[in-house]
């Protein structure tokens, strides 16, 4: 059964530790990277079992990722009020290009 996620996160923070966390963040962060340019370089048609294999791998590191992502916030802060400065920023961009 599945408990709260944040303390789950937290679980692990403890149990592994920061400087291990921080590690696995950034190997995760690695292989969403080597996923995406995997499916970069696929020449095939989307359709395929090939893609949806590579799409799935994609979405399956996503996870790995957020599940880190939500670890680092844990241990260094959260980023709402840096997140909503970049997005305001971005929005003018978008803007000032005629999207939107």
């Amino acid at each position: 059964m599945l408990g709260d996620r944040d303390d789950i996160l937290q679980l692990a923070i403890a149990v592994y530790g920061e400087p291990a966390q921080t590690d696995m963040c950034l190997e995760e962060m690695s292989e969403l990277a080597k996923a995406l340019l995997k499916l970069r370089r696929f020449p095939g048609d989307r359709a395929s079992g090939k893609c949806h294999a590579l799409l799935d791998d994609i979405r399956e590191e996503i996870a790995d990722v957020q599940i880190m992502l939500d670890q680092m916030k844990l241990l260094y802060g959260y980023t709402e009020a840096h997140e909503e400065g970049k997005l305001a920023r971005l929005e003018k961009r978008l803007h000032e290009r005629g999207c939107a």
